[in-house]
């Protein structure tokens, strides 16, 4: 008997049943909460908890995210020319790297009381052994999507419930500033000790679970034997892949903002919120904002490929979600301008505007990915060679290319603008004003709102360029499965 919805074990050659697609999601919802405390955390614990000056946090963060998007291409070519079994390509770096992951990112959030210097090499060091297992897993668990079945829309399905699991990790991990705040607030724990817990249960604890994606079957095989090529060749070839290159790039322009963390903005000691009628700090203040961003775009991402149809395409939900975001930012100043979002309801109000935008926003990860796992079809249709390895690897050295970018901008602008990292030890408000950084404190709000609307408008000049024909996907996908079962005879008869 059928099992209902999420038990149904049902499984073929094209469809992935519920019971595979949940853990295979569970285990992005683990591989998320490490990949995001760290991505979060680690730039504020240095800086704040280890008085690491800012322009030097923002250089060893900035150079370990740069080197792991390098590090990324390299990695994914090493896996696509790699020999193995079939249905073996990816899932093997699924089931042991959590294991060095979660011990590597869980040093890095240990006090060994170095000095500075030391201190500095040791986390990069740590970082660049992180990053070479991270991206045999990263590339691997997002790679196995493309795998997952030869149908585009049973593809794209597989996609939605991932990229769903994925932002739930982001949102778990995102408790962590509350956490750090009850156990501080109440003499629990230190600060610095906080950060030790809570990387026992995002790194180790997430990597745990992030085993689970083990589960997914590789279903897709290249039609003709690979030809044994160069690397240099593997990625020559990714300029038949311009689905691939024009996402990239405009991702890539999104990301030069002058936006600042939100835990910049959140956590100056001595500010509180007024959040519906309730006096709240800033770690509170920053998990209400995390929730209000996260859930109900968690919710709508069930709906994403509705929406998707009903637009017409990928590219146009890509296009219509920017513009929500830039309208919803700039509606936000307005109401939060001259420190009115320290009033009542007013913070409530951005955080619902910029909430609606990132429902939209969220929905952007299925239409990415879902562009390039088709693209990955006709590339093979091209040239006669899967190339999920490299594909995801581009993906994976964007994102952190990305993420490299902002942290460079952001260590220089905190000291352009006189941030210390003592202000949240200061003991009032009036020394805060008088003492530490009052360009900080005018300008947080301007950077903290209208900063990623900058990207935003860069990021829809180059996404118009793209192409995106539902026709021509259907039609690359049925030329492949004509060659497949013209190869699947011609073998039978040999």
């Amino acid at each position: 008997m059928k099992k209902f919805f999420l038990f149904d074990n049902t499984e073929s050659d094209t469809k992935v049943s519920n019971t595979r697609l949940l853990s295979y999601a569970a285990g992005l919802t683990g591989q998320n909460m490490t990949y995001n405390f760290v991505s979060t955390r680690l730039f504020v614990y240095l800086n704040t908890i280890l008085k690491i000056p800012s322009e030097k946090t923002g250089i060893i963060t900035g150079v370990s995210t740069l080197w792991d998007a390098v590090n990324d291409p390299l990695i994914g070519g090493l896996i696509d020319r790699r020999k193995h079994k079939p249905g073996q390509k990816l899932r093997p770096f699924l089931l042991w790297t959590p294991l060095i992951i979660g011990l590597l990112v869980f040093l890095m959030f240990v006090d060994f009381g170095f000095k500075e210097t030391q201190t500095i090499a040791f986390v990069l060091a740590l970082y660049i052994l992180f990053d070479i297992f991270y991206s045999l897993q990263d590339i691997s668990i997002w790679g196995i999507a493309a795998m997952s079945s030869p149908d585009s829309n049973e593809r794209r399905r597989v996609i939605q419930w991932i990229t769903i699991s994925a932002g739930l990790g982001g949102t778990v991990a995102g408790l962590f500033p509350t956490f750090k705040d009850i156990v501080v607030t109440n003499s629990i724990m230190s600060e610095k000790n906080s950060y030790v817990w809570g990387a026992l249960v995002f790194a180790i604890g997430g990597m745990a679970i992030a085993m689970l994606a083990y589960r997914m079957k590789e279903k897709v095989e290249p039609v003709e034997p690979e030809k044994k090529t160069s690397f240099l060749k593997d990625i020559a070839d990714l300029r038949y892949n311009k689905t691939l290159i024009i996402v990239c790039l405009a991702r890539t322009v999104q990301s030069i903002s002058l936006a600042l963390p939100w835990e910049y903005f959140f956590e100056t000691k001595g500010i509180s919120y007024n959040l519906f009628g309730q006096e709240i700090g800033g770690g509170s203040a920053q998990v209400a904002y995390g929730l209000i961003m996260g859930i109900p775009g968690a919710i709508a991402m069930f709906f994403a490929i509705k929406l998707i149809n009903r637009l017409g395409g990928n590219k146009r939900l890509l296009v219509f979600s920017e513009a929500i975001t830039i309208a919803a930012r700039v509606i936000a100043f307005a109401v939060g301008a001259n420190d009115r979002f320290l009033n009542i309801g007013n913070l409530a109000v951005v955080m619902l505007l910029l909430g609606t935008a990132q429902i939209f926003t969220n929905m952007k990860d299925v239409a990415h990915r879902s562009l390039l796992t088709n693209s990955i079809d006709e590339v093979e249709l091209k040239t006669g060679k899967r190339t999920e390895g490299i594909v995801f690897s581009m993906q994976n050295f964007v994102s952190k290319l990305t993420g490299a970018i902002p942290k460079f901008i952001q260590g220089y602008v905190l000291k352009f603008l006189g941030f210390d990292q003592n202000i949240k030890h200061a003991a009032n408000q009036t020394v805060i004003n008088a003492q530490v950084a009052p360009l900080f404190l005018k300008y947080r709000w301007h950077l903290f709102i209208l900063g990623p609307a900058i990207g935003s408008v860069l990021y829809l000049i180059v996404i118009l360029f793209l192409k995106d024909d539902p026709a021509h996907t259907a039609e690359v996908e049925r030329q492949l499965q004509l060659k497949r079962a013209a190869a699947a005879e011609a073998q039978q008869t040999a």
